[in-house]
């Protein structure tokens, strides 16, 4: 029947033929396992038990296939500073500069990549400060940072040949790092890092003048500009008592570039002798590894990633690389190529950056355009998957779910050249998680009072890096509207 009632001044009428609307969408719902209650102690404890991922099997015919194919989303962190930014801009650098020099550059991929550099630097901008420096977060953190600053310069003046990049921003930059630089041609370390990762995790003015000096080689700086020119003297200073071998690693790469060969390969000996050697696989660590424990991550540490890949990058940063360099080459990368993610990146932002450089840089060297390979997994079940890879595919990531998890695999290969297999997932997740609560209203219906979730760092560094947090509410709860919803603290 019609209403009585009017709707906005007007009469409403009931169509003969009654209509409907339909709204569609994903509904996340977060389930709750068996959750053991105390009330006396006023405590909730929920584990979530072991389980097993699915796992991919990834077959890119190239070094950079991986790679190649996710450019947006090579570490799974968030953008929203200006250290993880770059993380989406430097190695797109690399990329495109392995893909100048093979030979495979496409329309498309550069295009895309182009693409993903423009956002990169328009969004770098938002963290300069207006004396030309870089940081986190810009001006709301007070100061630029020298490592920082010195990075984005670095990879301005290298986007220079794909973008528009304004040399304003790049003259701003080395006109503070200059600044910042000392007498003795070292550098103040001004600012605050967050990602100290990104500086190997260490603290002083040899590996600081390093990585600025590496970075001023790198952007095209002659040995006879002031700035390179006094910074090598710094080194030259200090790389005799430079023990940590991170910094040992970093200078070697310095003097590659600076075409030191004295020094480079006395660098280079002293690094071989501490050197991780196993089943073909060459990698360096600063700290004997530690036998895992329940929680512990299986991967290496981001800075063994990284100082790995700067050994890699001395040994190749010559015009002229020998078979034996080339053969210790190949062995890093075995081992870096077992590190990377699904993705074709790293656990953090500055191994990914350096390790697809050098990655970028050995896939150069020990290019061949011929090949021809087929690769086919067998499981014990009936199982066979087949795949080719020659010339015109060897860019194209092929890849097929592993029905049986878990289980025995085999692969065979056969043909001339190269092909990189990787297994994706896989891996044992233990997840464990304890709340506050207060008291519970009947009918099944409870009512968190309040809810807390505690972290505390424990690691051996001084402070604790960037945090990130992120707390979802189960299905069917949701916070009280004007209490406070997160509130964080972090000493």
């Amino acid at each position: 029947m019609p209403s009585r009632e009017l709707c906005g001044g007007r009469k409403v009428t009931v169509p003969n033929k009654g209509r409907s609307d339909t709204l569609i969408k994903p509904l996340l719902v977060r389930v709750s396992l068996p959750i053991q209650r105390t009330v006396g102690r006023n405590k909730i404890s929920h584990f979530q038990e072991d389980h097993l991922c699915p796992c991919l099997f990834v077959y890119p015919g190239d070094i950079m296939g991986s790679a190649l194919q996710n450019l947006d989303r090579l570490v799974q962190m968030p953008s929203g500073c200006g250290e993880q930014n770059m993380v989406l801009f430097a190695p797109i650098i690399y990329v495109l500069q392995y893909l100048e020099k093979t030979g495979q550059l496409s329309e498309e991929l550069k295009t895309r990549a182009v693409g993903f550099l423009q956002t990169g630097y328009q969004r770098q901008l938002q963290y300069k400060h207006r004396d030309g420096s870089y940081s986190a977060f810009g001006e709301s953190d007070g100061e630029g940072n020298t490592w920082l600053t010195a990075f984005v310069t670095k990879c301005f003046i290298q986007a220079k040949r794909h973008i528009f990049i304004d040399d304003q921003n790049i003259e701003d930059a080395l006109k503070w790092i200059a600044g910042n630089q000392q007498a003795n041609g070292c550098y103040a370390n001004v600012g605050k890092l967050f990602h100290t990762a990104m500086k190997g995790g260490i603290n002083d003015n040899i590996s600081l003048a390093a990585y600025i000096t590496a970075a001023l080689l790198e952007a095209g700086k002659p040995l006879a500009d002031p700035m390179v020119k006094n910074s090598l003297q710094c080194l030259r200073n200090a790389s005799s008592i430079a023990t940590d071998i991170y910094t040992q690693a970093l200078l070697a790469y310095v003097y590659s570039l600076a075409g030191d060969t004295v020094t480079r390969q006395l660098l280079l000996t002293k690094l071989d002798q501490q050197a991780i050697k196993s089943g073909g696989q060459i990698h360096w660590s600063r700290k004997p590894a530690q036998p895992p424990t329940e929680y512990s991550w299986s991967q290496p540490k981001s800075v063994d990633v990284e100082l790995t890949a700067y050994v890699l990058l001395a040994l190749l940063a010559t015009e002229k690389v020998s078979k034996e360099e080339i053969a210790s080459a190949t062995g890093i990368v075995a081992w870096l190529a077992r590190q990377q993610n699904a993705y074709g990146g790293f656990a953090s932002t500055q191994d990914t950056v350096v390790a697809l450089q050098a990655l970028a840089r050995y896939g150069a060297v020990t290019f061949i355009k011929s090949g021809n390979v087929s690769v086919t997994v067998k499981s014990g079940k009936n199982f066979q998957q087949s795949f080719h890879v020659e010339a015109t595919n060897r860019l194209v990531l092929q890849q097929q779910p592993l029905p049986d998890i878990p289980g025995n695999y085999t692969i065979q290969a056969a043909g001339t050249g190269c092909v990189y297999v990787q297994v994706s997932g896989g891996s044992l997740v233990r997840e464990a998680r304890r709340m506050s609560w207060k008291g519970a209203l009947p009918g099944g219906c409870n009512l968190y009072d309040f809810l807390s979730f505690t972290s505390s760092y424990v690691g051996s560094r001084g402070t604790s890096n960037m945090v990130i947090i992120k707390l979802k509410i189960l299905s069917g709860f949701y916070p009280v509207r004007g209490t406070n919803y997160f509130v964080s603290h972090f000493p």
